[in-house]
């Protein structure tokens, strides 16, 4: 076999492996591909529920500050004094004095 014969089949076998590897390598990016779009769509699955915990942690949260006043104004419909409202639900002096003004009896 001539040189020429010979360089030309390494050549022939170089391009095999080469070609062989660039599948590979094309494969193994596929592969990371898909894993990158899964982990993407679970990052976004992950924000999601972080905003909804969010505002659910502001609801519970606006509830609870609000809850004081609906006691007091049954409180004070019921005839509490706003020294009342000031021990029993820790109320400030000024919005006891508020909501025995807009909700006591007239």
């Amino acid at each position: 076999m001539s040189f020429v014969g010979l360089r030309l089949r390494e050549a022939n076998q170089q391009l095999q492996d080469l070609q062989a590897r660039v599948h590979s390598l094309t494969e193994n990016l596929n592969a990371l591909c898909s894993g990158a779009v899964g982990v993407d769509q679970r990052v976004s699955n992950l924000e999601r529920s972080g905003r909804d915990l969010a505002h659910r942690q502001e609801s519970m949260e606006s509830t609870q500050q609000d809850r004081p006043y609906g006691e007091a104004i049954q409180m004070v419909q019921q005839g509490a004094t706003a020294s009342a409202l000031v021990e029993e639900l820790g109320l400030s002096r000024s919005e006891a004095d508020l909501v025995v003004m807009l909700h006591g009896s007239k």
